[in-house]
């Protein structure tokens, strides 16, 4: 009923085959203008980037020479009723690293990647250009090989080029999240000696 009422002037079928030609175009590198001047990529750790960054270093990685067998495995493109200009979808990447990678510097591993599945979501003006790309969103970390991370990062940590840092690892618990899990359980145990009930 939301989406029925909605006053965007471009269709959900004509929006979700924008979305899909973005695709094809290599998220808009190949074709620049289907994303806006204000056009923005944003993910869990990177971004927001403005469109000429995320151009640049989105064709740096050269994804296609280092994975030629790649399927981005994109599916379950839908609307959002509560808002009526953004496309969800879900992708799950499998590939081979036969080829180099980020032009040349990183050699192939031979090594295959599973992601987990992703969700992604692209916004469109009413002039129907993209104005804003999300990528990256983990649904399920303990599906693949990818160490439970999306996107770049994960596909360089299943390969074996993990990136230096700590967001491009997979999570893990800090100290403080352990403190806390123990100052819990030790609540739970000091109530259960004095009847008390959580």
């Amino acid at each position: 009923a939301i989406l029925a009422a909605s006053t965007f002037p471009i269709s959900p079928d004509d929006l979700i085959a924008r979305t899909k030609a973005i695709l094809a175009n290599k998220n808009g590198v190949e074709n620049p203008a289907l994303l806006a001047s204000d056009f923005k990529f944003v993910a869990p750790v990177v971004g927001p980037l403005p469109k000429d960054d995320f151009l640049q270093a989105f064709d740096g990685f050269k994804l296609e020479e280092g994975f030629p067998d790649a399927n981005a495995g994109y599916y379950a493109f839908r609307i959002d009723p509560f808002e009526p200009n953004r496309v969800w979808f879900d992708t799950r990447f499998r590939g081979t690293n036969t080829g180099p990678l980020s032009g040349g510097s990183l050699a192939a591993t031979g090594k295959k990647v599973e992601a987990p599945p992703q969700a992604c979501s692209m916004l469109f003006n009413e002039r129907g250009e993209c104005t804003q790309l999300t990528a990256g969103y983990v649904m399920d970390k303990q599906v693949g090989n990818t160490g439970g991370l999306g996107g770049v990062f994960g596909i360089f940590y299943a390969i074996g080029y993990g990136l230096p840092f700590p967001e491009a690892q997979p999570w893990k618990k800090s100290k403080r999240y352990n403190l806390f899990l123990k100052f819990s359980e030790f609540q739970k145990f000091v109530k259960s000696l004095g009847g008390g009930s959580d």
